[in-house]
């Protein structure tokens, strides 16, 4: 969450987005047990900013992030996401993703015969 929505929380660092700058995330304090395993879930993956404040704010609750999934992975910035990671000392955790942005440019192939029910 925004910092300042939640009650008794622990907050990440802000961190860069492909479209500007974030303040940080919260999670409440006792969300994640010392040693308890974690999956974090985004819809996007981009510049790897806002996986990268999870991967922080689990890591300060004591947990461990065994791997991260994203529906949609942009390819193109994959280098800088990895060199951030390197950085920040995270590039241990896997980032896997159902699609990639290839997969929404790609144009369909219609048959001769096809129609447009219009449905």
């Amino acid at each position: 969450r925004k910092p300042g929505k939640m009650p008794n929380t622990i907050q990440s660092k802000s961190y860069d987005v492909e479209y500007g700058k974030r303040e940080g995330m919260c999670m409440p304090r006792d969300a994640i047990k010392e040693g308890e395993r974690v999956l974090v879930i985004d819809d996007l993956v981009a510049t790897g900013g806002t996986l990268s404040s999870a991967i922080e704010l689990v890591r300060m609750a004591g947990g461990e992030v065994v791997e991260c999934a994203c529906i949609v992975e942009l390819k193109f910035l994959i280098p800088s996401r990895k060199e951030l990671y390197e950085k920040l000392g995270i590039s241990d955790v896997p980032i896997w993703a159902l699609i990639s942005e290839d997969v929404l440019t790609n144009e369909a192939e219609l048959g001769a015969d096809y129609k447009d029910d219009g449905k």
